[in-house]
């Protein structure tokens, strides 16, 4: 009784005062939903490095990710649509905004801590790829809490922010922009200074404490709940200033190193900004791995000696050489002691890999490196060659990577590429790079992994040799009688260089050359016909790659990859199509049935009042289905151009890894830009709405056809490409942004319920997106390559486009 007396005494706000406290309130709620979207951003990129290095560097795994998140934000926002309606108070919408906030922040770092746990808790043996379904449900359960967080937080965030513009719809879009401006910063805040200073832990602990610091700005919230944010907070900051946030990400470190290789001590283990690099140690022998994918060892003479000569003896006399990565560690010692070479390029894209290794280097290969004939380029070795046109061609290439088992692997393995270092090589040039194979069987599968190489190769040059065993090396010239699997030819070429080395001589030739296997692996690469062309466009080895990823691992999706080898584009327009024809009918038989029943008022009373409510019904019906079929597919185009865009830049520049955040934040930007000017519109008054919806669909169709084209343009590499690039990425996010506002107006008009448009239109986008994120990043990209990638996602669009063009005549016709 007593509190309430108090209640009544206590002064309530007035005048200019009561405006300042709207004012602070609405700015502590701008803020707050500037935090989700930067946290949400911020949290997702670094789940995508996370799982980067359990999936070996494969970008797969973006698909899988963008999916799995994607389902989740669907699902969370659909689930708080059709509750958010019985909690008619701002005040309860903000109860539940805060709720769901703190438990985003205690749900992230559990994600990183499984996804470091991850190959322990599935019982991945040592060096083992994780099945791909396997890594699709894990992927699921690891991220799908907390995407559903932030889905489900959307309708609550509308709820607090109904009434902030004169239109319900304009408030929705307010939210979904005010989210992306946030993801924006948050893109922004990790590529340009979290990567470079901050490990996960100490990432989220500085987040959780700048969420609970605002939470707290909240004052219409109770004391109980103000108290337990400020407990929050000083835990969380302890922990910060503490050195146990370090032990935590050691300890983590260590244990996912030791479910990756439980018999190599961890000598040393980075985050660079191209990826996580590695050092460990097995007796006197040190290992690198680069995205826990297996780099090069040292000491390792018996390995890089016989390649080293086999290599250089490849080309009559090589002066100049350039070799693209696995350099260290005794390969270019070796090569140096071909007393004809006089220039050694290196190219070794991240420096970091060097400073780490060079510690535990033995003093010759320290040495070697500091040769007056070795040049060292920390670049992309792609991006190198393209700049090197025009110069002083080389004598020979040496591309030393690992098998094309990623897209940033595979760009080392196409047409385009070859073609782009047959430009850079003298006239009697030796290009040389090498594939996993089989040694004294070469099956279906990998004989069309290998073989896809072999004729990408033959594609470019005149002459391709072979060499058998575990690794195909090959060896390419379009000059006659330079490459040669002849051992004679190659031992006299080593014995006039009066080579000197303790690991290798002319007798090795016959244990790597035997005549018996080098004629099985030419016949077996080939007598295989129909194999097609690896190109940047179609990166069918990469795919190949899946396919034996899948079988090795013991997945279970081989025989899907197997049957989708050869399927063509109509194969995956069919369904479109189809589902084109199907609504259309409906809606025509449904619209039909209910004109009917007009034309029968004067013979039937009843029906003299509702059948007009009836028809009118029918077109709401029309008008809501569509939108949401026109934000579904703008959702599945804006994620499936992303996903395009960053295998298109990993092709082009070679460091996703560093920009993927940037790459997140420019999308969002573009997001925004698009939601604030149709949210203007809103404002302004009255539109056809269905029309413009039309319009920015037929927009989408024009832009993702004519995205390959663009795509070839920059991967010319011309000087600032990558900042016109970016535009790509702005413009593409900036489609989606567009429809978002208007397809929530549209479904609103129809629906009435302000949470339920929420929830229903933020849930359709994303599960559009999910859907193009798994088919685009998993199949149509590996498959079909982009273009067959942009065909689809055009012809969904322009369905949707049709549809809506539909519903424009079923309005006219429904005012006669």
């Amino acid at each position: 009784m007593l509190s309430m007396e108090k209640s009544r005494l206590r002064p309530e706000p007035f005048g200019s005062e009561l405006r300042v406290e709207l004012l602070s309130q609405r700015l502590a709620h701008i803020s707050s939903l500037v935090l989700v979207g930067g946290y949400a951003t911020i949290a997702q990129v670094l789940l995508i490095r996370e799982f980067l290095v359990v999936f070996y560097g494969n970008e797969l795994c973006l698909g899988i990710i963008f999916g799995s998140w994607l389902s989740g934000v669907a699902l969370g926002a659909a689930v708080a649509g059709r509750i958010s309606g019985r909690f008619e108070s701002a005040l309860s919408g903000l109860t539940w905004f805060i709720l769901t906030f703190v438990a985003m922040c205690f749900v992230f770092p559990s994600q990183i801590i499984l996804v470091r746990l991850l190959r322990g808790i599935l019982n991945i043996p040592p060096g083992q790829y994780i099945p791909i379904l396997t890594l699709l449900y894990s992927s699921a359960i690891i991220i799908v809490p907390f995407s559903f967080a932030i889905g489900f937080i959307f309708p609550f965030a509308c709820k607090i922010f109904k009434g902030a513009t004169s239109d319900e719809a304009a408030d929705i879009g307010m939210v979904y922009i005010i989210e992306a401006i946030g993801s924006l910063v948050g893109g922004v805040l990790f590529t340009f200074v979290i990567v470079s200073k901050f490990h996960p832990f100490e990432t989220i602990a500085i987040l959780n404490c700048v969420v609970f610091v605002n939470l707290l700005t909240f004052s219409r919230t109770n004391k109980f709940v103000r108290a337990t944010l400020l407990v929050f907070f000083f835990v969380s900051l302890s922990l910060l200033l503490s050195r146990n946030i370090c032990k935590i990400e050691d300890y983590l470190v260590h244990k996912r190193w030791n479910y990756f290789n439980p018999n190599i001590a961890l000598v040393e283990s980075v985050d660079s900004r191209y990826g996580n690099i590695v050092v460990g140690s097995q007796g006197e022998q040190y290992v690198v791995y680069g995205n826990g994918q297996y780099a090069f060892a040292f000491p390792n003479e018996y390995e890089y000696a016989p390649l080293a000569h086999l290599v250089l003896t490849e080309h009559p006399h090589p002066k100049r050489v350039l070799l693209i990565s696995g350099g260290v560690g005794g390969l270019i010692r070796e090569m140096l002691k071909h007393s004809c070479i006089e220039e050694l390029h290196y190219v070794e894209l991240d420096p970091k890999l060097l400073e780490i290794t060079e510690k535990y280097l033995p003093v010759q290969d320290r040495v070697a490196l500091l040769d007056k004939r070795v040049k060292v380029f920390h670049v992309d070795g792609r991006y190198f060659i393209k700049q090197s046109m025009g110069k002083k061609p080389y004598d020979v290439i040496f591309v030393n990577v690992p098998d094309p088992s990623t897209a940033s692997l595979n760009r080392f393995y196409t047409r385009e590429f070859f073609k782009e270092a047959k430009d850079i090589l003298a006239e009697n040039g030796v290009f040389a790079a090498s594939i996993s194979s089989a040694g004294t069987y070469i099956g279906e599968d990998v004989g069309s992994y290998t073989g896809s190489i072999y004729h990408t190769l033959h594609n470019v040059f005149r002459y391709v040799v072979v060499t058998p065993g575990e690794i195909n090396y090959y060896f390419s010239s379009d000059a006659p009688g330079v490459v040669t699997n002849d051992i004679d030819t190659l031992a006299q070429r080593y014995r006039e260089r009066k080579i000197e080395s303790p690991y290798f001589s002319e007798y090795h030739y016959q244990t790597l050359l035997p005549p018996v296997h080098v004629q099985y692996i030419e016949s077996k690469l080939s007598d295989r016909k129909n194999i097609r062309i690896n190109t940047d466009s179609k990166p069918v080895t990469y795919y190949f790659n899946l396919m034996l990823w899948d079988r090795f691992s013991g997945g279970q999706l081989y025989s899907v990859f197997h049957g989708f080898k050869d399927v063509g584009l109509g194969f995956f327009l069919l369904p479109i199509v189809g589902f084109l024809a199907l609504r259309l009918g409906y809606a025509a038989i449904t619209g039909l049935k209910t004109r009917r029943g007009k034309r029968r008022l004067p013979f039937i009373s009843t029906g003299e009042c509702h059948s007009p409510l009836l028809l009118t019904r029918w077109v709401e019906n029309q008008q809501r289905f569509n939108s949401l079929t026109a934000i579904a597919t703008t959702g599945f185009a804006g994620i499936a151009v992303e996903i395009i865009l960053i295998f298109a830049f990993q092709n082009m520049y070679g460091y996703v890894f560093e920009r993927i955040g940037l790459i997140v934040a420019l999308f969002m930007l573009g997001l925004a830009l698009g939601g604030y000017i149709t949210n203007r519109l809103l404002l302004i008054g009255q539109r056809n709405w269905i029309k413009i919806l039309l319009y920015l669909e037929t927009f989408v169709v024009i832009y993702v056809l004519t995205l390959p084209f663009l795509l070839r343009l920059f991967s010319l590499g011309f000087v600032g490409s990558e900042s016109l690039f970016m535009i790509l990425v702005v413009t593409a996010g900036m489609l989606t942004g567009l429809v978002f506002p208007i397809a929530s107006k549209l479904y609103l008009l129809s629906s009435g319920s302000h949470g339920l448009t929420a929830g229903m239109v933020d849930s359709t986008d994303h599960a559009g997106a999910f859907i193009g994120a798994i088919t685009t990043g998993v199949l149509f990209v590996p498959l079909l390559g982009i273009t067959g990638a942009c065909t689809i996602t055009a012809a969904l669009n322009a369905a949707s486009a049709v549809l809506l063009l539909a519903a424009i005549l079923w309005k006219k016709q429904a005012r006669f």
